[in-house]
């Protein structure tokens, strides 16, 4: 049973109590946020960069040549990796919004990128079924890795820079640096890690569990009424979300009986990504060409 469940329906555009709204001339397909900017991967080849805070432009990353399906900071903010339907990865310099690397090797589209934690790999995952390991430094493809299926979703370790998780039909994957299977598969399209990599978030349909990363014990079970294709944690571990359809889920998970907290309603095409900019903030995307900013427990 869930307890105090709030309903909040966005904007059609502008600011509001519930959410803030920012309309853009395509579908947005992904989205990245540091201490107040937001990457948004649109589906006009560019990268947009956000004010958190205030909603507005602050850059526009142009150097791909088809839709970005994917971006990911690095931990200190200063570095940016995308992915594109042109079937390449690009590191960014944020600060000058220059490309600082350009890395060719997959045949088909990337819908996944990460940087490990000690900015040594990058790892992008591909429509052509493998994994590519980069070397930040020498740029070299260091390990390919291939899959049975397009790799929807690579993430490192927030913490343990040797470890890389990835998603292919349907299960999710544990590798070591080397490219090495070392954990057994779990059942799960999208899998998001606590930013103390103590507990980590799994969709397996219209089911999201949470469970302890040293022991796998499932911790909290939701179920939603839609597939969950996409979920993440709050900075300090107390809320995870999820996207199902067009509408985002947030849950307690700090409560001894792990409840719903908000059900946000207002896009109306698909949520593509989401991620959190405070405890309390939660940002996004959609194919209805928006972004939107959702505040926890105002409505």
């Amino acid at each position: 049973m869930c307890y105090g469940v709030k309903h909040s329906k966005g904007t059609e555009a502008g600011w509001g109590p519930c959410s803030r709204t920012v309309l853009l001339g395509s579908g947005v397909l992904a989205l990245a946020y540091w201490n107040n900017s937001i990457a948004v991967g649109s589906g006009l080849s560019d990268i947009i960069i956000l004010d958190a805070v205030t909603g507005s432009q602050i850059d526009v990353l142009s150097g791909h040549t088809d839709r970005v399906n994917c971006l990911t900071f690095s931990a200190d903010g200063k570095l940016l990796v995308s992915g594109s339907d042109d079937k390449t990865t690009k590191l960014w310099d944020v600060q000058t919004g220059g490309v600082v690397k350009t890395f060719h090797g997959h045949t088909q589209a990337v819908c996944s990128t990460s940087i490990s934690v000690d900015y040594i790999r990058i790892a992008s995952g591909s429509t052509d079924k493998t994994i590519c390991l980069w070397d930040i430094q020498t740029w070299e493809c260091l390990y390919t890795i291939e899959q049975q299926d397009t790799v929807w979703h690579v993430i490192f370790s927030p913490i343990d820079p040797q470890h890389l998780i990835s998603t292919s039909d349907g299960e999710v994957w544990w590798w070591d640096p080397n490219g090495h299977q070392i954990l057994p598969t779990y059942f799960g399209s999208h899998i998001s890690f606590s930013l103390d990599n103590t507990q980590f978030a799994l969709c397996n349909g219209m089911v999201v569990k949470v469970q302890s990363s040293s022991t796998g014990e499932t911790m909290a079970t939701f179920y939603i009424d839609n597939d969950a294709n996409y979920c993440c944690f709050s900075p300090d571990g107390r809320f995870v979300a999820a996207a199902a359809g067009n509408t985002a889920y947030v849950w307690d998970i700090n409560s001894p009986n792990p409840y719903l907290v908000e059900t946000f309603v207002g896009h109306v095409d698909v949520i593509t990504s989401l991620v959190f900019s405070s405890p309390n903030s939660l940002i996004s995307a959609s194919d209805d060409e928006s972004v939107r900013f959702w505040k926890i427990g105002t409505c």
